[in-house]
C-alpha cells in the first residue's frame, strides 16, 4: 500500500515494516485527519467513527473513536499511532502520550487538533461517546424541557402488591 506515494510497506512474517522512500527535499505528509484514518485502517481498526466538532468547541477539531479486537490490539494501534505522530509531527507540535495505559478496555491519544479513543466494543457500547459528542446539544434541549405530569390513569409499572389484585381467566 502506498500512502501519497511516500510510504512503502514490506510485509514480514510477524510485522509490517514501513519505509519512507523520499528524496531529501520531499515534504512528508502532515499528520492530518486523512492520514490518521488511513493509518487506523492499516492497523485494522474496527468501526472508525470520525466526528468533526463545531468551531465553537475549542477542544479539538476532530474526535475519532475506534474499536479493537482485544486489549493487545488496542495497545498496538495506540503505540503505532504515537510513533507515526512523533515521526511526522511538525516543528512545535504538541508533545503527546497515551492515556489509559493501565486499563484493558480504553486508550486515548490527544494529538492537539485530533483526539483518538481506542476502545473494546463492549466498552464503547457502555460509554456511547458518539452519542455524547453528536447529540450533546439535543440532550441539553431535552433537559431544559419541563416534564409533563402523567395522567392519573397512566400505569408505569406494576406495584409490588398488585399481584394480589390480578385475576386469571380460564
Amino acid at each position: 500500500m502506498a500512502l501519497n506515494g511516500l510510504i512503502l510497506q514490506l510485509k514480514r512474517k510477524f510485522a509490517i515494516v514501513l519505509f519512507f522512500a523520499c528524496a531529501p527535499d520531499t515534504v512528508l505528509p502532515k499528520f492530518n485527519i486523512d492520514l490518521v484514518v488511513a493509518l487506523l485502517r492499516q492497523e485494522n481498526a474496527k468501526d472508525i467513527c470520525v466526528i468533526q466538532l463545531s468551531p465553537e468547541i475549542k477542544y479539538c477539531d476532530y474526535f475519532i473513536i475506534v474499536s479493537g479486537f482485544s486489549t493487545r490490539h488496542l495497545h498496538a494501534m495506540a503505540n503505532y499511532m504515537l510513533k507515526m505522530y512523533k515521526h511526522l509531527k511538525e516543528e512545535g507540535g504538541p508533545n503527546t502520550q497515551i492515556e489509559g495505559k493501565q486499563t484493558d478496555d480504553w486508550l486515548c491519544i490527544d494529538f492537539g487538533n485530533i483526539v483518538v479513543h481506542f476502545m473494546l466494543p463492549e466498552t464503547r457500547e457502555v460509554y456511547e461517546l458518539e452519542k455524547l459528542w453528536t447529540l450533546g446539544p439535543y440532550d441539553d434541549q431535552l433537559a431544559q424541557m419541563t416534564p409533563e405530569s402523567l395522567p392519573k390513569d397512566f400505569i408505569f409499572g406494576l406495584m409490588p402488591d398488585s399481584s394480589d389484585h390480578l385475576e386469571t381467566r380460564t
